[in-house]
């Protein structure tokens, strides 16, 4: 990005100060603490420039918002069916992997795996003893 506005400024600040991953409208409720005349329509679309620059990171969940993530190092994310909670979760060695596969060019991927959260699990005792709700 060649030039940052305030706005953008501060929607990146509250993604990356925010230490999870959150949803446009979540960013917008923070935003307007800040700067009260701020625009839902600004937010998203300074958040769209700031995935699309690399900036952030967008985490698409299937029948959910998307979320966004100030984390740029190489980590996956686990997705909870019950509570919707979203975890980073490290697959050490599987970039190396996948670059065995796919040669030595550029390549990206995302993988996001469906299970119990560590809040979930502690929470039932186990994560064969659950029942799936919608995703966030």
């Amino acid at each position: 990005m060649k030039y940052m506005t305030r706005q953008c400024r501060l929607i990146l600040a509250i993604v990356a100060d925010s230490c999870g991953h959150m949803t446009a409208d979540e960013v917008y409720r923070e935003a307007k603490k800040s700067m009260p005349r701020i625009a839902v329509g600004t937010v998203y679309r300074n958040l769209k420039e700031l995935s699309d620059a690399g900036v952030l990171r967008r985490i698409r969940v299937a029948d959910a918002p998307d979320l966004f993530d100030a984390t740029l190092t190489p980590h996956e994310h686990l997705i909870c069916p019950i509570c919707g909670r979203v975890e980073d979760l490290l697959a050490e060695g599987l970039e190396e992997c996948l670059r065995k596969a796919v040669g030595s060019g550029r390549f990206s991927y995302e993988l996001r795996i469906s299970a119990p959260c560590s809040l979930c699990r502690e929470k039932n005792g186990s994560s064969d003893r659950t029942t799936e709700k919608s995703v966030r």
